[in-house]
C-alpha cells in the first residue's frame, strides 16, 4: 500500500479540485502510520499513468489508463481519485472538440452532468469543491434551458458557500427564465443591498437585467420601485428617458395610457432636460395642442429648435407650430377665464385652467386653481392631484408636492405619481446629461 496526503494535490481542475498522485518515499519507516489516503498498487499504477497523460494531454493515452483506474478501484479514496480522473478526461476532451469555442463548448457540455454529480454525491469531495461542482452542474442545467433545476442548483451551490462573482446573476437569470420574476428579483435585491453595504456601488446592469422583465411581466408597481432604486445610483438624464419611455411609451403598454397622462410623463421629461430628439418634442406638443394647451406647446416646439434636437423642417411640425400660434391668439389670456372658472358649479372650468397656467409656467396660479376645482369636485381627482404636485414640484415646494402626489391612488395615475415622486427623492432638479 501507498500513502499520501491531500495536500499534495496541486494541479487545480477547471472546475476547481486537483490530482496529483504522490510517491512515497523509499525511506519511509513502515511503523509510522498513514497521514492520508491509502492506495493499492493495483490502483497506483493505472492512476500514475492516468495522470501523466492527462497533464500532457495525451488523450489518446489517457483514455484506457482512467478506464483501467476505475476497474482497479476499490476503496473510497481509490473512487474519489479515479471520478476526479473521469471528469478531467471529459473536460478536456470537450475543450478539444470546441477547439476554443465557448458555444460549442455549452452545446455539448451535458457529458460533464455524470462524473460532476458522482463528486457531487462522494463523502470524500472537499466542501469547498462540492460547492464548485453543484455550481457548474447549475450553468449546465441553465445552458439546457432547464431552468427550474438551474434554479435550485445554484441556490445550493450558495447554500454550500460558492463565491463566485457570477454565481448571483445566473441564479437570478434561472429564476426569471422559469417564471419567477419576483424571486429572481428578490435575490437580485439582495445582491444589490450586500453591495450597497459594503460600500460598493451595484452594477448598472443588474438594475437593467430586471427592469425590462419586470414590466414583461406587468408587474408595473415593482417596474416603478426598481427604476426609482436604478435612479437613485444613476440619475442620468438618458437614464430618465430610457426608464420612462419603456413605462408609458413603447410595447402594448403605450395602448393602455391615455393622451393626459403620457402629458404628465412627458412633463416629467421636460423637467429633466431628458427629451431627446424631434420625435420627443413633437408628439408632446401634439398632445398638448390637441388637448387645448397651445401656450406650453409652442414653448416645447420653441426649447426642441433653441437646443438643437429638433428643426422645424417638415410640414406637419410646421403646421403643428402655426396651429398652437393660432390657438394662442384666439383662446386670449388664461386670466380672462379665471373668474368664470371660479364662479362655476363644478369644478371642470377650474381645473382646465389650473392646467392652462401650468402650461405657461405660473405654477402658483396653477395650484390656485387646482385646488379650487378639488374644492367644487372634478370627475378625475387623480388627475388633478397629480398635475398639483406637479405645480408644487415646479415651484420647489417639496411637502406639498408629496402631499399631493400622496392623494393619487387610482393605477396608472399613482404610478406616474411615483415617477415624480422619485425625481423630488433626488432633489427635484434636472438630472445630468
Amino acid at each position: 500500500m501507498t500513502t499520501f496526503s491531500k495536500a499534495a494535490f496541486a494541479a487545480a481542475l477547471m472546475i476547481g479540485a486537483s490530482t496529483v498522485i504522490a510517491v512515497a518515499p523509499a525511506e519511509a519507516k513502515k511503523e509510522q502510520p498513514p497521514k492520508g489516503p491509502v492506495l493499492s498498487a493495483e490502483f497506483r499504477k493505472p492512476a500514475l499513468e492516468a495522470q501523466t497523460a492527462l497533464k500532457a494531454k495525451d488523450m489518446a493515452a489517457a483514455e484506457p489508463a482512467v478506464i483501467a483506474a476505475e476497474a482497479a478501484a476499490k476503496s473510497d479514496d481509490e473512487i474519489y481519485f479515479a471520478q476526479i480522473f473521469r471528469l478531467q478526461l471529459e473536460n478536456d476532451r470537450l475543450q478539444g472538440a470546441a477547439k476554443g469555442d465557448p458555444a460549442a463548448y455549452r452545446r455539448m457540455e451535458s457529458v460533464l452532468i455524470k462524473p460532476l454529480n458522482a463528486l457531487v454525491a462522494n463523502a470524500k469531495t472537499e466542501p469547498r469543491d462540492r460547492a464548485r461542482y453543484t455550481f457548474r452542474l447549475g450553468l449546465i442545467e441553465y445552458d439546457q434551458k432547464h431552468y427550474a433545476e438551474a434554479a435550485a442548483l445554484l441556490q445550493k451551490a450558495r447554500d454550500l458557500g460558492e463565491t463566485d462573482p457570477d454565481l448571483q446573476l445566473s441564479l437570478v437569470k434561472a429564476r426569471i427564465e422559469g417564471g419567477d420574476v419576483l424571486g429572481g428579483a428578490g435575490d437580485m435585491q439582495k445582491a444589490i443591498d450586500a453591495e450597497i453595504a459594503a460600500g460598493r456601488k451595484p452594477p448598472e446592469t443588474w438594475y437593467d437585467y430586471i427592469i425590462p422583465r419586470l414590466a414583461q411581466a406587468d408587474r408595473f408597481d415593482d417596474f416603478i420601485t426598481w427604476s426609482q432604486n436604478k435612479l437613485k445610483q444613476y440619475p442620468s438624464a438618458k437614464n430618465w428617458r430610457t426608464l420612462i419611455i419603456y413605462y408609458g411609451f413603447s410595447g402594448k403598454r403605450s395602448d393602455t395610457l391615455d393622451k393626459q397622462q403620457k402629458i404628465d410623463l412627458f412633463r416629467l421629461l421636460r423637467a429633466n432636460n431628458a427629451l431627446a430628439d424631434l420625435a420627443d418634442y413633437s408628439q408632446y406638443a401634439l398632445y398638448l395642442n390637441s388637448s387645448g394647451l397651445p401656450v406650453e406647446a409652442k414653448a416645447v416646439l420653441d426649447e426642441g429648435t433653441k437646443s438643437g434636437k429638433m428643426a422645424l423642417t417638415r410640414d406637419d411640425d410646421k403646421a403643428l407650430y402655426a396651429a398652437a400660434t393660432s390657438a394662442i391668439k384666439l383662446d386670449g389670456p388664461v386670466s380672462a377665464r379665471e373668474a368664470k372658472a371660479k364662479a362655476a358649479a363644478t369644478g371642470v372650468s377650474a381645473a382646465a385652467a389650473g392646467d392652462a397656467y401650468l402650461g405657461d409656467g405660473n405654477y402658483a396660479k396653477a395650484v390656485e386653481l387646482y385646488k379650487v376645482a378639488l374644492g367644487k369636485g372634478v370627475t378625475k381627482p387623480d388627475e388633478v392631484n397629480t398635475r398639483l404636485g406637479i405645480a408644487y414640484a415646479l415651484l420647489h415646494d417639496m411637502d406639498n408636492a408629496r402631499a399631493a402626489f400622496a392623494l393619487v391612488k387610482s393605477k396608472p395615475r399613482d404610478q406616474i405619481a411615483a415617477f415624480w415622486l422619485g425625481w423630488l427623492d433626488l432633489g427635484g432638479t434636472p438630472a445630468a446629461s
